[in-house]
């Protein structure tokens, strides 16, 4: 039996939070693994910021506000090494 699968339905989301909550409850939870010192947090973060850049290209598994966090994260990570 052949599906019609042109028809499309919508999906209907909801935030609980906005975003800078949702963002920073990320960084936090991100926080505890990324390394005891500066250059072993840095290498973490580019390394899963290069993970996400790949998951954002191939459209897979891709979460913007894990990216957002480990944005702020590095950003974070970079102003404590000076």
């Amino acid at each position: 039996m052949a599906r019609n699968f042109s028809t499309h339905r919508s999906i209907r989301a909801m935030r609980l939070r906005n975003a800078g909550e949702t963002i920073a409850a990320r960084a936090d939870a991100l926080r505890p693994f990324l390394g005891a010192s500066v250059d072993d947090r840095l290498a973490s973060l580019r390394r899963m910021l290069r993970q996400e850049r790949r998951a954002a290209g191939s459209g897979v598994g891709y979460d913007a506000a894990r990216h957002a966090a480990l944005r702020r994260l590095l950003d974070e990570a970079g102003q404590a090494s000076k």
